[in-house]
């Protein structure tokens, strides 16, 4: 085991991280929060420490990492950042522990927007901001880890999506990674930047357009508000932020395809998009019809919240248009399988994955086509391209594996005292990174009165989610470090 590459990279990632404090460290001071705006600094000063320190004591030749070096420096990295964006929280206060702090941090850093902070529309704007920064930067580094980790290590069947990855798949580690960050950067920003700019040509406050572009096309979904985009009543900002959240479930290889004009080879070879939006007409279609049968909304009103319900769950952003009170039965259990399936691959939405759904479905229909015909051959196509057994494994893997976890982890929140509905939500809303999903549920728990052990449980979830099961459980297996 190489420890130089990793712990260098690591000081690199956290340089970088200590930098995105100085504008909520502005911001404090700006709006007179003056305590707040050096704790911030204070924060930052510390990761910094923290981070060069890393980088002396690995001066020198470093090995070229190899691939147990690089999963490790994905889970570190996707530990020890949301450690450092949790001091915040911490020192300033507005959580009463480590717990929390760490918590509100990770679930930030993920992109999953379950929070333990109440009462936001007194919080100071530096922490709300803080909060929002967090999952843009977590929403990049998804991006990231796809291209970097997930795609070029086969993990879950991610290796169909290799020509996707714009430049250097044989680049190491680090390299690999300055090169995707190179790629994506610009078209992350430059998204972030249009929809802010909308939300404020719509008239939603330049503050909170610039906090809720940051979540949006994160698909994080924090809002700056208690009552989500209920609070703001803007029609029109709703149907911003609902384009924004399928851009940033939409792979981002594609958008970057699109604006450097080769979108139309990118396009026709990826199968993902067009099944992402035909699930959502689907979907949205079916909710809207439930809304308008069960009486207690309109055709304009059923359309306009059940469309944006729909997006939201089916993006893993989890904002609210109207609160589901009074909503039929069928419309929240449908959400909560659009939560666990999610949007594309190499987007910033969590769950399952679209195209690992319909895979799903076509081997499925392969196996009961065998029943039929045992010495036919069948072979199962995605993209234009026949998919080999390696990759079905892959996929069936990652489903199982999937569905255990969902299983262990509402087994486990269950044990620790949340209803059983609860617990089964909670784990969904965590593997799927949708927090917000579990006030799907009438009379569901909030996440700042559940007990520090539930909220430990949750954060497992939420980190094995983002990382795809297999970064985790690749480390964990002993053939890994032995080759």
């Amino acid at each position: 085991m190489y420890f130089a590459p990793i712990f260098h990279t690591l000081g690199s990632v956290l340089l970088a991280f200590a930098a995105t404090m100085v504008l909520p460290a502005m911001v404090a001071f700006g709006y007179g929060e003056m305590d707040q705006g050096w704790t911030f600094l204070g924060s930052l000063g510390l990761t910094v420490f923290a981070g060069g320190a890393l980088i002396i004591a690995t001066q020198g030749e470093r090995p070229l990492p190899r691939r147990r070096e690089i999963f490790l420096m994905a889970l570190l990295i996707w530990l020890l950042v949301p450690a450092f964006g949790a001091l915040p929280f911490y020192f300033i206060g507005v959580v009463p522990g480590v717990t929390d702090a760490y918590f509100e941090a990770v679930s930030g850093f993920t992109t999953t927007g379950a929070t333990v902070l109440s009462q936001l529309d007194i919080i100071e704007r530096s922490v709300l901001l803080w909060r929002a920064l967090l999952q843009w930067l977590g929403g990049l580094s998804a991006v990231l880890l796809a291209m970097v980790v997930l795609t070029p290590y086969d993990a879950g069947g991610m290796q169909l999506f290799r020509s996707a990855v714009p430049h250097g798949e044989r680049l190491s580690g680090p390299n690999h990674l300055r090169q995707a960050l190179a790629t994506m950067w610009w078209v992350y920003v430059g998204l972030t930047a249009l929809c802010a700019a909308l939300l404020w040509a719509v008239e939603m406050p330049a503050f909170d357009a610039v906090c809720h572009a940051l979540s949006t096309l994160s698909t994080g979904g924090f809002s700056t508000r208690d009552g989500s985009l209920t609070a703001f009543a803007n029609p029109l900002a709703e149907a911003v932020i609902a384009v924004f959240m399928l851009v940033g479930a939409i792979n981002f290889t594609l958008h970057w395809a699109v604006l450097s004009g080769r979108g139309s080879g990118a396009l026709s070879q990826d199968p993902e998009l067009p099944l992402l939006l035909t699930l959502a007409a689907v979907a949205a279609l079916a909710i809207v019809a439930a809304l308008m049968l069960g009486g207690s909304h309109g055709p304009l009103t059923a359309l306009r919240h059940g469309l944006f319900a729909t997006l939201s769950m089916l993006t893993t952003t989890g904002y609210y248009s109207q609160a589901p009170v009074n909503w039929p039965l069928f419309v929240p259990l449908l959400l909560i399988l659009l939560v666990l399936l999610g949007g594309c691959s190499g987007s910033s939405a969590g769950g399952l994955k679209i195209f690992r759904g319909f895979l799903l479905l076509k081997l499925g229909r392969r196996e009961l086509d065998r029943l039929s015909h045992p010495h036919g051959v069948v072979p199962v196509a995605y993209g234009g391209h026949v998919i080999d057994d390696g990759a079905k494994l892959a996929i069936w893997s990652f489903f199982f594996t999937y569905l255990f976890g969902l299983a262990l982890l509402s087994l486990l929140l269950a044990g620790l005292g949340l209803e059983m509905a609860d617990a089964t939500t909670a784990a969904a809303a965590a593997l799927a990174n949708a927090g917000p999903a579990l006030a799907l549920l009438p009379g569901a728990a909030l996440y700042e009165t559940m007990p520090d052990a539930v909220k430990w449980v949750l954060l497992a979830g939420m980190l094995l989610g983002r990382l795809e099961f297999f970064v985790i459980f690749v480390l964990a297996s002993p053939r890994h470090w032995r080759g």
